[in-house]
């Protein structure tokens, strides 16, 4: 599969999801035979750990679709990077979504300065928010997505994955996942 075509599936995936027709696709016993042995899943999802947003329910995808990396903040460090890295080249997903969301907690703690508890999350956070100006009405959505572009920036500098880059195996994305309607936008 080709990105382009990863990020279609994605993006109808969610549509279905939005608008409640659902197809809830490789999820029967037949599926699950499919990918005991092997996965090949068409993309990765590097996500937050919030329970409202679970990717294989929000872009309808089913067993083996999705290679899923989920950590607060939907930051990345070496365990994360080396899990991206894993899928992208030896699972040959073709897209990597950054995946942040609505009103999410652990950059609204960074905004906030209430990061005694989320330390080694707090400092992936930071230099991705530091020009957000606290207490404006779109703050934590504009936080939230400079969060994401930073991610975006930091994977697109791994070896392993700018080579698959230039290559054109994979692309890098990210998205914004609005809480009320469901609806993934795109983040550039």
């Amino acid at each position: 599969m080709s990105p382009e075509e990863a990020i279609k599936k994605l993006m109808e995936g969610n549509r279905r999801y939005v608008t409640d027709q659902l197809e809830h696709p490789n999820r029967n016993q037949e599926s699950r035979e499919a990918v005991r042995a092997t996965q090949t899943p068409f993309a990765i999802i590097l996500g937050c750990s919030d329970s409202r947003v679970s990717p294989e329910i929000v872009f309808d995808q089913g067993i083996g679709d999705l290679f899923v990396v989920r950590v607060a903040g939907n930051v990345v460090g070496p365990v994360e990077l080396d899990s991206v890295d894993f899928a992208a080249v030896y699972l040959n997903a073709a897209v990597i979504l950054v995946l942040g969301h609505e009103n999410c907690g652990a950059v609204q703690a960074v905004l906030n300065r209430n990061t005694q508890d989320i330390p080694a999350i707090a400092e992936k956070i930071g230099p991705a928010i530091k020009n957000i100006a606290p207490g404006l009405p779109d703050t934590v959505k504009e936080a939230v997505k400079a969060n994401v572009r930073h991610v975006i920036d930091q994977l697109k500098h791994s070896r392993l994955l700018s080579e698959l880059i230039a290559q054109k195996k994979i692309d890098i994305i990210g998205g914004y996942y609005n809480l009320s309607t469901g609806e993934v936008e795109p983040v550039r």
